[in-house]
């Protein structure tokens, strides 16, 4: 637990005094992480959200409430 906070610390000294564009950068980065880390765990996430979007449509229907079965 603490290499984890010591990373946490790490990083926002290293975040201070970054000028706004500087910042955006990072943010843009760290959702390149990000999309790559689901890339590699096989994970589609616009592929969850039009699956999601989909089954919503099924899942969303008045007439069909199983809790009321």
């Amino acid at each position: 637990m603490d290499i984890a906070i010591n990373y946490k610390e790490t990083i926002l000294k290293e975040l201070e005094g970054l000028t706004p564009e500087l910042m955006q950068e990072v943010i843009d980065f760290i959702k390149f992480l990000k999309i790559k880390e689901m890339n590699k765990t096989s994970v589609d996430y616009n592929s969850l959200l039009i699956q999601q979007r989909s089954l919503g449509r099924i899942w969303d229907i008045e007439s069909e409430d199983l809790y009321e079965v």
